[in-house]
């Protein structure tokens, strides 16, 4: 019954950043896939989204449990929101460096793989991921800082008047 408990609880935490990413990844697998289709480039598979985004969710709140991520509460909302975001950014860095290392590292030793991944990387396309990645943090992050700072109620009535 506790661990129903535990995993309920989870689950209320990561899923808005797991759904807010999926939406949001889809979007951008769509959009960016119809410039790309033309040179014949697929951008990624509906079941690589759907893990990315859940990843993403669990990484934001395995990032949320640190205790440093919070050392600005005290100031203006902007300081925690940018430091939130260069935080969850570097996780995601991590996190696209990961997988595009992950396939070398099957085949070859550390230092090979890590030279492959160097080598081998479309860089143009894995540092677009990372500023889109950096962007749709930073969104994130607002509407939740604002969500915390003002409540529920509060942000339903700014933007929905009643």
């Amino acid at each position: 019954m506790r661990m129903l408990k535990w995993a309920r609880e989870e689950f209320r935490k990561v899923f808005p950043a797991v759904l807010y990413f999926f939406c949001a990844i889809n979007l951008f697998n769509l959009t960016f896939g119809w410039m790309m289709e033309s040179e014949g480039i697929r951008l990624m598979t509906f079941p690589r989204i759907i893990i990315s985004s859940l990843i993403i969710g669990k990484v934001m709140l395995i990032a949320d449990a640190m205790p440093f991520l919070n050392i600005f509460s005290s100031k203006p909302l902007i300081y925690n929101t940018l430091w939130k975001t260069s935080i969850y950014s570097f996780f995601g860095f991590l996190f696209l460096a990961a997988e595009k290392l992950v396939p070398f590292f099957f085949k070859y030793s550390m230092g090979i793989a890590w030279q492959r991944m160097v080598n081998d990387t479309p860089w143009p396309r894995f540092c677009t991921a990372q500023i889109w990645l950096t962007i749709l943090f930073l969104l994130f992050v607002v509407f939740r800082e604002l969500h915390i700072a003002l409540g529920k109620d509060k942000l339903r009535q700014i933007f929905f008047g009643k």
